[in-house]
């Protein structure tokens, strides 16, 4: 850590939203506007539709994978053994996010997008 040395503390601290605000969105440029997608993975400002519309064409892929019966690649292949591990994948969802290093995403549509597709096989 050569750069920012000095502030290596405050930034590692710091909120990610708040660093995102500060360090990330280009509010340095004055036609930046906080409440548009800046474009940088994560951002807090990035259109809760477009989470939405991927979460949608998850449920849709899954209904194309049941197009011809219970699908080979699904451990869950029951309504009922799909929900319960979908209950449990989602009770236990901070330990698959830890396990990968990556905070739990701070929009609920991506967290309920990979809770679906764990259902899948998850026990």
């Amino acid at each position: 850590m050569r750069l920012s040395r000095d502030h290596y503390e405050t930034f590692e601290r710091m909120h990610y939203v708040c660093f995102h605000y500060e360090f990330e969105h280009g509010m340095t440029d004055e036609d930046a506007d906080p409440d548009e997608d800046c474009g940088v993975p994560g951002c807090p400002s990035a259109s809760a539709v477009r989470h939405k519309e991927r979460l949608v064409g998850t449920v849709r892929e899954l209904r194309v994978d049941w197009s011809e019966g219970a699908p080979v690649n699904w451990e869950n292949r029951t309504l009922p053994d799909y929900l319960t591990a979908l209950a449990s994948w989602l009770d236990d969802c901070e330990g698959y996010y830890a396990d990968r290093s990556v905070p739990v995403p701070w929009n609920g549509w991506e967290v309920v997008r990979d809770a679906m597709r764990a259902a899948t096989v998850y026990e």
